[in-house]
């Protein structure tokens, strides 16, 4: 068997050097999850965006799959994806390479919240909405928004209060603007209500028919103390019933002189009592009537033609 030359055996041993080492730089290297970047949290439907962070020498190409965790999947890198539903979930990334023979997968949370609901005012209500001057009114509210929401009322007289359903009474009557400001740590709001309140008014009034007529002496139109008494029983309807207005009618007899002044004047001195004795003119109505027509006799007693009458207008003037 004959040596071989050192010359051909260096040569060998460097080809098979170079062979192993060529095949060793041909090996291609496997992709690594380093780390997954995305939001922490996240409003309902608002876009986050998400990235993997993989090894720089992973053999391309590499190929990204995504599991957002609310049964949704995406591809590529990075990626966006909007929740619809509150909660807390977990997005994992699939990395691979090498034809899928070689993959890596890498995870991050998210919070999911929905956005903060500003207090809003949909509707107020009071009740009842034209109360007297001794009736409580309940108001109320229909409000929607986070909790916890703060109420506070104004009730157009110099009164407030809170809460979502106050009471209040007015004490005296006229039309008045309510406001209601609500407010929450997302936001406020407000409204107004406008109110009528009226007079007091007992429940006999609605059936007040006919009131005490006055009778005067002849060709005179001057209060004799029986007037005045008939006339006090009237004052004090219209002071229990201050919705209530009336018309009073002056008469003048057959035989009196100056037949229509007198009876105007018989009317004008009832209604100068019931002024003077605080009944606002806008509910009187004055009118002289003249002299009595159709009488045949004397006999029939013509004193009682020498009146005023105070007759109730149920519904108003």
């Amino acid at each position: 068997m004959s040596k071989m030359k050192p010359q051909r055996y260096l040569l060998l041993t460097a080809l098979a050097a170079l062979t192993i080492l060529g095949l060793t730089g041909c090996r291609s290297t496997p992709v690594e999850v380093l780390g997954v970047e995305g939001p922490d949290s996240l409003q309902v439907n608002q876009s986050g965006t998400f990235t993997a962070t993989i090894n720089e020498d992973a053999k391309p190409p590499v190929e990204f799959s995504w599991d957002f965790g609310d049964g949704s999947t995406g591809a590529g890198n990075p990626v966006t994806h909007a929740f619809t539903e509150p909660g807390t979930y977990t997005v994992t990334v699939t990395a691979s390479n090498r034809g899928g023979k070689s993959t890596s997968t890498g995870s991050t949370s998210v919070v999911v919240y929905r956005p903060p609901v500003p207090a809003e005012i949909i509707s107020i209500t009071a009740d009842p909405m034209q109360p007297d001057t001794r009736t409580a009114v309940r108001f109320s509210a229909n409000v929607r928004g986070d909790q916890p929401i703060t109420y506070q009322w104004n009730f157009g007289d110099g009164s407030t209060g809170s809460g979502a359903s106050p009471t209040h009474t007015y004490n005296q009557p006229g039309t008045y603007t309510v406001t209601l400001n609500v407010s929450n740590e997302a936001g406020s709001d407000s409204r107004t209500l406008t109110l009528t309140v009226k007079p007091y008014e007992a429940e006999y009034c609605a059936d007040v028919a006919e009131m005490n007529p006055v009778f005067f002496d002849r060709n005179s139109s001057v209060l004799n103390d029986a007037a005045r008494e008939a006339l006090q029983e009237n004052l004090q309807i219209l002071q229990d019933c201050p919705n209530l207005s009336v018309r009073i009618e002056g008469w003048a007899a057959p035989g009196e002189r100056n037949p229509q002044q007198l009876s105007t004047d018989r009317a004008r001195a009832v209604e100068q009592f019931y002024t003077s004795n605080g009944i606002p003119a806008s509910r009187l109505v004055v009118e002289g009537k003249g002299r009595v027509t159709g009488i045949t006799s004397k006999k029939e007693g013509l004193a009682q033609y020498r009146r005023a009458d105070t007759i109730p207008m149920q519904g108003g003037m």
